[in-house]
């Protein structure tokens, strides 16, 4: 009889837990929208710093304009006919697309829409695996702050919803309905659309790749790696998952360039240059210190343990491969990191999720799976970055992180009034071969169609890119360059002028001011200037625009040019103090040479 009596107070014990138990939908709905809400605020931020997006627009403009995807450049005046494939080329088509139907902005939209259904996908996932709503969007908050540096309107981000989606399909098929093995035949659909969209597609079908592994090991030794709620694949099951997978690869060939696509792209991966470049950096690296993106992304890789106990436990040899796997994936580069965050996630999420349910602790339980106390506090924290994000606090005060919400390019970073002045006075018609800085080569091809550039930061090869620096550093041998490249006008952005003057001095814009008698500086702002060679078919403009006195060189470094000015030419330099004030009166430059000369000139 005692132990019967024992027996009906644990029933009745597990009973009121279950009660107890039972979530507060409110609180769950309330989490859901404000943290789509967040989501979408976070993903709404200008155009900045993001050269990539406007060529990428120009060779989506080039192939619907000519119906074929070029194969060698077309952009450079230098690399003219050099190889060079533009394997995403379906994303430019469609931003293409998307720019002639809502401008700038319908991209910016885009590009949050994709980000809304990376993040349901998570969220449907994560809910199938029963994870209460307090750790989903504990994680998925961390996970948006981890790949902020990639939320930008570039082709990379179909990989990571394409990466999602196979996830989802993965996870549906292995862990819920192995009947509806029909959803696995989508798999080869989404690698033909994404083998003409991003090269993320590789590391797709890696991710593919281990899971067929792993199924294949479980077949084999099912006693070790499989139970009830996740039994091994049959024969039959597990061929159909190889015949999908060998389908796969074989459509990821199905582009303009076949195989060599992807030879092309590894070449790419070799080049000397991106050594210079900081996401192909390990994150590793002591430049990123301990930077908030750094250490999610550590928190995830190093809770890759949690996914190892999970997966020992569990007997799923899959979790196990893919953490593994991409960790080790991950540790190559920092623009790798998010691939392995994205991927991951649900792993780290389902493992926590795991290890709290089966624990002893009743407490906890209760507090993370019904517990209102958390949900409200991460309500509250939600609620502080929506409110914070559309004036921009969360980034610049909290995050230390320099981004501008809203839609549309942000001009205090991209050069578009000078790129105005150059539309007003048809420069890129009067001349052919600029030296451009690097961050600016994809705005002159799209803002002028027909134009070569120097650079730009498609990362062409070596050669190109040494070319540049030896010009931009003023390195030995560079005004012979200038002069063999025929160089007739010039384009120098640098959006940290005001806070870092000294960059004047280091490139090419010294030489420049040092030279007015070849070349004219007929526009500046508080980020770039425009050097015109003096040539007969400039007259006009230089004429009419040049800056003799005037400029942010000769205010910090060539003072004595300002000095003669003031005794023997006055006029003149009061009439370009006049004409810059007029133009741009909110330059910080301008407001300070007038304040220093204007009382001398009355």
């Amino acid at each position: 009889m005692a132990k019967k009596q024992n027996k009906s107070v644990r029933k009745n014990s597990a009973s009121d837990i279950k009660k107890e138990f039972k979530d507060n939908p409110l609180y769950n709905y309330g989490l859901i929208i404000l943290f789509f809400v967040f989501l979408i605020l976070l993903t709404s931020f200008k155009i900045t710093g993001d050269d990539d997006v406007f060529w990428h627009l120009a060779t989506g403009r080039y192939i619907v304009e000519t119906q074929h995807v070029p194969s060698t450049d077309i952009f450079g005046f230098v690399t003219e006919g050099q190889e060079w494939m533009p394997f995403e080329w379906g994303w430019d088509v469609i931003t293409y697309g998307l720019f002639n139907i809502g401008g700038y902005n319908a991209i910016l939209v885009f590009r949050t829409i994709i980000f809304v259904l990376i993040f349901l996908l998570f969220f449907l996932i994560l809910r199938k695996f029963k994870v209460s709503h307090t750790l989903i969007f504990f994680f998925l908050t961390l996970l948006a702050f981890g790949i902020i540096d990639r939320l930008t309107p570039r082709p990379h981000i179909m990989s990571l919803l394409f990466f999602v989606i196979l996830l989802y399909i993965i996870t549906e098929y292995r862990y819920f309905k192995r009947e509806n093995y029909k959803v696995l035949y989508f798999i080869p659909l989404i690698f033909l659309f994404w083998a003409n969209i991003h090269m993320g597609i590789i590391a797709g079908i890696f991710l593919m790749g281990v899971y067929v592994i792993s199924e294949t090991i479980i077949f084999f030794y099912p006693a070790k790696f499989s139970g009830k709620e996740i039994p091994a694949l049959t024969k039959s099951e597990l061929n159909r998952l190889i015949i999908i997978f060998a389908i796969s690869i074989f459509v990821m060939f199905i582009n303009p360039n076949t195989y060599a696509t992807y030879i092309y792209a590894y070449d790419h991966t070799k080049m000397k240059l991106l050594e210079t470049i900081n996401e192909w950096r390990s994150p590793f690296d002591e430049m990123f210190g301990g930077g908030f993106v750094t250490t999610i992304y550590k928190i995830f890789l190093f809770g890759g343990i949690v996914i190892l106990y999970y997966a020992f436990k569990t007997k799923d040899l899959f979790a196990a491969l893919v953490f593994i796997s991409f960790a080790v994936y991950s540790v190559r580069a920092v623009r790798f990191t998010v691939d392995y965050l994205i991927i991951i996630t649900i792993f780290l999420t389902v493992s926590v999720s795991y290890i709290i349910v089966s624990s002893k602790n009743e407490g906890l339980k209760r507090f993370i799976t019904t517990n209102p106390v958390p949900k409200i506090t991460l309500e509250i924290v939600l609620l502080f970055f929506i409110i914070n994000l559309p004036n921009d606090k969360l980034y610049m005060d909290h995050l230390k992180y320099y981004r501008v919400s809203g839609f549309g390019i942000n001009s205090d970073f991209i050069p578009v009034q000078m790129f105005d002045f150059m539309k007003e006075n048809k420069i890129p018609e009067t001349g052919q071969r600029p030296l451009n800085h690097f961050g600016s080569g994809g705005y002159l091809v799209w803002n002028f169609p027909g134009s070569k550039n120097f650079i730009d930061s498609r990362n062409l090869n070596d050669e190109i890119f040494s070319e540049y620096n030896t010009l931009m550093a003023m390195r030995p041998g560079f005004e012979n360059k200038l002069k063999s490249y025929d160089i007739d006008y010039s384009l120098y952005l640098a959006p940290d002028l005001v806070r870092a003057p000294a960059e004047m001095q280091q490139t090419i814009i010294s030489y420049y001011s040092k030279h007015p008698e070849e070349w004219k500086l007929v526009f500046w702002d508080d980020k770039s200037f425009l050097y015109l060679k003096n040539l007969p078919k400039f007259s006009d403009v230089i004429d009419k625009y040049e800056y003799k006195y005037v400029t942010p060189y000769n205010f910090l470094y060539q003072k004595n040019v300002l000095e003669k000015a003031v005794k023997e030419d006055p006029e003149r330099l009061k009439q370009e103090i006049d004409r810059k004030l007029s133009e741009d009166p909110n330059s910080l430059i301008i407001n300070s040479i007038n304040s220093t000369y204007s009382n001398r000139l009355k």
